[in-house]
């Protein structure tokens, strides 16, 4: 086998390889599956997920839409902030850090993880036991 074809061949392999570990590490961030807008059903509210204005690796939640008061400020809930600075985890699978509830008034250490039937799964926690989740449903444009 002539060098010239030893060359390509192993030029192809070495492309091969790159654009299969590139396709994993990409593949495996479901977390990114988050951004958009979402159904908080309980109280009839959308929450946009986009990522952050101040630092553009993390992810912030705000309320766009909806009737209710903010417990904290007694304002309108549109406007409000949800989720603060989440960082995506090392496996690319949900995201972590703080979040508000409006309507109780609490932050809490939580997580957003999308499951595999296309909802969001929110989950805090207060003083590291005492959580509670909630399944959204993502907004289709339109509604």
């Amino acid at each position: 086998m002539n060098i010239l074809r030893k060359t390509t061949l192993g030029l192809a392999a070495l492309s091969m390889t790159a654009m299969s570990l590139a396709g994993t590490a990409f593949a495996g961030d479901k977390a990114d599956e988050a951004l958009g807008i979402w159904l908080r059903p309980k109280f009839g509210w959308h929450v946009e997920f986009a990522m952050c204005d101040t630092d553009a690796t993390k992810l912030c939640g705000t309320v766009i839409s909806g009737e209710g008061t903010d417990k904290k400020t007694e304002g309108p809930v549109v406007g409000v902030k949800m989720l603060f600075n989440m960082d995506k985890t090392n496996d690319g699978s949900k995201w972590k850090g703080k979040m508000y509830d409006p309507k109780g008034g609490g932050t809490y250490a939580g997580y957003v993880k999308i499951l595999d039937d296309g909802r969001v799964k929110m989950s805090g926690c207060m003083m590291g036991f005492m959580c509670r989740s909630e399944k959204w449903t993502r907004v289709v444009e339109g509604e």
